[in-house]
């Protein structure tokens, strides 16, 4: 039986229900995208949370447990990029048993999807979505400032397939300027794969 506070955790001002739960895992990531966290504010002497002050599998664990018990239906693992986090698969494993009609799903940049996705899978993460702004290297790289090719990325979403996590959905920043030529090379790619492609505009 809910308690009398049920309402003001699961449903927001105009009663509408609260079913979704994004739990960043990390604020650290590998990418600095021009749209998120650009090198000019997140540079190397950035002072990123000290660790003594981020959640432990264990804390994190608890929590989701108690927002499932009110009602939330789908945990979104995100960071940052949650995949820097060591052995994030280890909380995949914990949380996976909160319930079969729990939608546990987890985003990422896709950089280290290849290495992370069997591992992922095997516990128990049911669906993915990566991010991914150009099939061009050099649109790639100047979006997110990394100094590997996108087929790194494109690497990862073929082994999130073969893992069993698909239909992954894609989601395109779009940015004047910088990658709206991108949209239809991503949308040849993509189409009849079984991924769901989306397009962000960038505000």
């Amino acid at each position: 039986m809910p308690g009398p506070h049920t309402f003001r955790v699961t449903e927001d001002v105009f009663r509408r229900p609260l079913r979704d739960l994004r739990v960043s895992v990390t604020d650290r990531c590998n990418f600095r995208c021009v749209y998120c966290m650009p090198k000019e504010i997140f540079g190397k002497n950035y002072q990123f949370l000290p660790q003594s002050e981020v959640l432990t599998f264990e804390e994190i664990a608890r929590l989701v447990g108690i927002f499932v018990e009110l009602g939330v239906q789908k945990i979104r693992l995100t960071g940052g990029e949650p995949l820097v986090r060591r052995d994030v698969e280890r909380l995949v494993a914990m949380l996976s048993p909160l319930g079969k009609d729990v939608d546990l799903t987890l985003t990422t940049n896709g950089s280290l999807l290849a290495a992370k996705a069997k591992a992922l899978a095997d516990a128990g993460l049911k669906r993915i979505t990566v991010s991914l702004d150009s099939l061009d290297d050099a649109t790639f790289k100047r979006m997110n400032d990394v100094d590997f090719p996108v087929q790194r990325v494109l690497d990862g979403i073929a082994a999130a397939e073969a893992a069993g996590l698909a239909p992954i959905k894609v989601n395109m920043v779009v940015r004047r300027g910088l990658n709206e030529d991108s949209v239809l090379p991503m949308a040849r790619h993509f189409r009849g794969t079984g991924h769901v492609l989306r397009f962000i505009e960038y505000m």
